[in-house]
């Protein structure tokens, strides 16, 4: 039994959770099945219990539910109300590898990440490695793959030695690529708009930028909320790129006044 099958038998609000993904329009067996194998792998690297998993996560999830709180009460972000994140790397890639299976929206993320990077050609620049889930989409095809973090794992060291790994901030880059990814990164950055110039002087000519942003999701260690759609495409824009694709991805929500949701952008430069 797989450790994602064992906390679905131990957890019913996990399996409730992830019942609900499993009959939304979206689902791909093919994602479930990569990121069940990943779980497996990480948790046996760090030897991890699925009870202490299921802790992690329903943790997180009741303190998330409480910053949605306030942030519905104030307008304002934890980072605003100077709430400083306590997040261990371990808990948050559980996390991460997890909410991918028992969440709607991040499970069509990566449907939409899968469809790229079947579509992709040319060298690709990764930045924001995380719990190394991206990783295996975009590794998969024999990709030349180089992938950036200011913080890079035991685990994901260990798993993807044939990846160009670079453990230190991005910054650009003299080497063009043809593709860049940076999934649920903006948000974490005070200043997005810089990124996006860096990402752009890195790309190829032609070359394209996969990414996504977050709108009134106040998770803790969230920087940046891109509620003015309008003006953050204009940004783009002025930086040169052309907007091929922006989809919102609304979020399944505790309360529907947070309208929280993604935004899955491809732009070529």
């Amino acid at each position: 039994m797989s450790i994602l099958a064992e906390i679905l038998v131990k957890d019913r609000w996990i399996r409730i959770a992830n019942s609900k993904v499993q009959k939304s329009p979206e689902y791909s067996v093919e994602i479930a099945d990569i990121i069940s194998n990943h779980l497996n792998d990480y948790a046996s690297f760090y030897g991890l219990s699925a009870e202490e998993i299921i802790k992690i996560y329903n943790n997180f999830t009741r303190q998330y539910s409480e910053h949605i709180r306030v942030f519905l009460s104030t307008g304002k972000y934890p980072f605003q109300n100077n709430i400083v994140p306590d997040l261990k790397r371990i808990d948050y890639d559980i996390v991460l590898i997890l909410s991918v299976v028992l969440s709607i929206h991040r499970h069509r993320i990566f449907v939409e990440l899968n469809k790229a990077a079947q579509q992709i050609k040319g060298n690709v620049l990764l930045i924001g490695i995380g719990s190394g889930v991206e990783l295996n989409f975009l590794n998969s095809l024999n990709h030349d793959v180089h992938a950036y973090d200011i913080s890079i794992s035991d685990f994901i060291k260990k798993k993807y030695t044939g990846i160009e790994l670079y453990e230190t901030f991005f910054e650009g880059v003299s080497e063009k690529y043809s593709n860049i990814f940076a999934i649920e990164l903006l948000e974490h950055l005070s200043r997005p708009i810089d990124f996006v110039k860096m990402s752009y002087d890195s790309l190829r000519h032609n070359g394209k930028f996969y990414f996504t942003t977050a709108t009134n999701i106040p998770q803790i260690d969230h920087l940046y909320n891109f509620n003015d759609k309008k003006k953050w495409e204009q940004s783009l824009k002025d930086r040169g790129f052309d907007i091929l694709v922006s989809e919102q991805i609304e979020h399944e929500s505790i309360d529907s006044k947070l309208m929280a949701s993604n935004t899955w952008y491809i732009t070529k430069k």
